[in-house]
Order: structure tokens, then C-alpha cells, then sequence
């Protein structure tokens, strides 16, 4: 429900900015390393959206995958378990995730 509410508080505080009367639909790219799962921001937001500007908005989810850059090699990869997440390049477990992480909200698309 956090994600939830933080995704609601973003896109009320830029209608409010913007003067925006309702929205149509929210686009947002939910990282697989959040823990989010689309079933439930979907399920929350209709709940949470009641008595809002947000009430009938649509809300669009667009699943990130998770991708790490290897701190030895720079070799972009997608880390799996089966390997360790080690660099399928160098074998190095020096890694820093650098997508899949986040929950941002793409797109307000008004009325």
C-alpha cells in the first residue's frame, strides 16, 4: 500500500501544480527488484484512488528488469541466481544494480 500512496502522492502534487482537474491514465515502470506486483498496485489503487481526482484514472504498468554492471569488466548483464549473480563475462561478483530497482511514475495523461 506504501507504493501505492507514494505513487498517488506524485501524481497529485504535479496536478495540483499544473492545475489538472483529472487524469486519464498513469503510466508507471515498476522495477522486478521492488517487490511491487502489478495485481496488487492495481487492486490498492482503485481503493486508494475513492474521493479523488484519481478516481476513474487508469493505471498502466510497465514491469523493469533488473540489470547490473559489472564493477570489474562494465559488461551490462542480468544477474541470476543460478550463477551467483556473477558477470557472465569475467565471473566477478563485484556487480551494482543499475535498472530494476525503482518504481516511477512515467506519464500523467489528463483528460
Amino acid at each position: 500500500m506504501s507504493f501505492v500512496a507514494a505513487i498517488m502522492d506524485t501524481v497529485l502534487e504535479e496536478s495540483e501544480k499544473k492545475g489538472l482537474k483529472s487524469i486519464r491514465c498513469i503510466k508507471i515502470s515498476v522495477g522486478a527488484m521492488t517487490g511491487a506486483l502489478p495485481e496488487y498496485l492495481e487492486k490498492y489503487f482503485k481503493e486508494a484512488s475513492k474521493g479523488t481526482i484519481l478516481q476513474n484514472s487508469a493505471l498502466e504498468i510497465k514491469t523493469v528488469p533488473v540489470e547490473a554492471e559489472c564493477c570489474d569488466c562494465g559488461k551490462v548483464y542480468a544477474p541470476e541466481r543460478s550463477n551467483g549473480y556473477r558477470c557472465p563475462e569475467c565471473g566477478s561478483g563485484q556487480g551494482r544494480v543499475i535498472r530494476g530497482r525503482d518504481i516511477i511514475v512515467d506519464t500523467i495523461i489528463c483528460d
